[in-house]
This record gives structure tokens, C-alpha cells and sequence, in this order.
């Protein structure tokens, strides 16, 4: 019986075989492992748009024209016993903000002064006093500027003035008028103006500005990521 031997060409092939195979092995494995960094990057990406919706730098400030006036003069106070008053003040701000629903805002959030923002809303009361001689009436306008990111889309800006809010949003993306609830803002850079009569030498007037991103917005989706803003409040007397 005669004995079979393996050649060794044979014997190339099957090495050469062998190695085509793990070759096909190892770029399946290789697709499979780019295929799961990529669902991850996108996971850890999904999970930065909900932690850091919105990021803040900057600034409130509240700040009065003509100050120097002595007969017109308007000061300015985070107390209503207006012992610091100033021409302008800044509420020190620089946070990271997620979306929330404004109905979660405390109750009570036009009664503390100064600076108290929530979990995931910026909140500063302040006081406005006729310092001057004579009775007088005065203007006053919130302004945005610096928006990225469309991220005014989403805002609202909530402002009480001597306890009585008024909610302002910019005007509906569909062009479908206000959001529900608000007042559109007066124009693309001023969310509102206002106008205060009959004010009186000693008389305070108290205003709280709350801001916040509505998360029941439709326009509140992931393109906001990064986006920012700054708010100012401007007043004036009127001559």
C-alpha cells in the first residue's frame, strides 16, 4: 500500500489559504470596531447636547443714562433700602444651562435680591429709585446681543415688575405668531420696551429678570448646542 504524501506546493496553498482567510477576519473586525466607535462618538455627543444645552458667558447688567443729572436722577440698588446705589449694575454670570419647563421655576423667585439663580435658570432682582428733585416718567428696553447658534429661538425672559411678570419669547419659527403664554419680543434685538409715569422724589420700583431655555420650544433641538447670549437692560428719563 503505498503511502500519500502531502507537496509541497500543496502545502503553499493551504498556508496561502490560511492567511487569505485571516486577512478577510481581520478587516471584518476591523469594520465592526470603526462601526463601534462611531455609534459611541455619537452617543457621548447626544450626551453633551443634553448636559450642556446652553453655556452662558458674560453678563446681566442694568445700566441708567444721564446719571449725573442731579433734578433727573435715577439710581439704581439690589436693595430696597438702596444703602449701595449705582448708575450700573452687573450680575456676575458664567454657567452651563440645560432646558427646562418654565413652570418649574419657584413661585416665589421675584422675592429674594441680587443674584439667585435656580438649577438651570438665571434670576436677579434689583431696585430703581427716583433720587432726583422732581416727579418724572423713565424708559426702560431689554436688549440681546452676541446670539449664537439661533439659541434666541428658545429663550424666554421673564420680567416682574413690582410683582407682576410678563413673558417674552421671540416670535414663532413658523411664523405662527407668539409662543403660547408670552409676548413676542418687540423686535430682533429688543425683547421689550416699557415706561414707567408718574414716579415720584424717594419712589422704588422693583424688577426681577428670570431667563431660561423652554424645553416645550419646538425650536429647542440640538443645533443650540453651544450657543450663547447676553442681556442687557437699559433706563432712562424721559424729558
Amino acid at each position: 500500500m503505498r503511502k500519500q504524501t502531502t507537496s509541497a506546493s500543496e502545502k503553499r496553498i493551504g498556508v496561502l489559504a490560511r492567511t487569505a482567510k485571516e486577512v478577510r477576519n481581520y478587516r471584518v473586525r476591523k469594520k465592526l470596531l470603526v462601526t463601534a466607535l462611531i455609534c459611541l462618538s455619537l452617543m457621548v455627543g447626544m450626551l453633551y447636547g443634553v448636559a450642556a444645552l446652553y453655556k452662558k458667558t458674560g453678563s446681566f447688567t442694568v445700566s441708567i443714562d444721564k446719571y449725573e443729572m442731579t433734578k433727573y436722577g435715577l439710581t439704581l440698588s439690589e436693595s430696597r433700602d438702596m444703602k449701595h446705589n449705582s448708575s450700573h449694575l452687573n450680575a456676575k454670570i458664567s454657567e452651563q444651562l440645560t432646558n427646562i419647563a418654565g413652570e418649574t421655576i419657584d413661585a416665589n423667585v421675584d422675592m429674594i435680591d441680587g443674584a439667585h439663580n435656580g438649577e438651570n435658570y438665571i434670576a436677579y432682582t434689583f431696585y430703581l429709585q427716583n433720587a432726583g428733585e422732581v416727579e418724572i416718567a423713565y424708559d426702560y428696553q431689554i436688549n440681546l446681543s452676541g446670539v449664537t447658534q439661533s439659541l434666541d429661538e428658545a429663550i424666554r425672559i421673564r420680567l416682574y415688575v413690582d410683582g407682576n411678570p410678563t413673558t417674552y419669547a421671540k416670535t414663532r419659527s413658523d411664523g405662527g405668531g407668539a409662543e403660547p403664554g408670552t409676548t413676542e419680543f418687540y423686535s430682533a434685538n429688543v425683547v421689550m420696551k416699557g415706561r414707567g409715569d408718574g414716579f415720584t422724589p424717594g419712589e422704588v420700583t422693583k424688577f426681577t429678570i428670570v431667563i431660561w431655555i423652554e424645553g416645550h420650544d419646538p425650536d429647542c433641538i440640538d443645533w443650540l448646542v453651544g450657543g450663547q447670549l447676553k442681556v442687557d437692560m437699559k433706563m432712562n428719563v424721559v424729558h
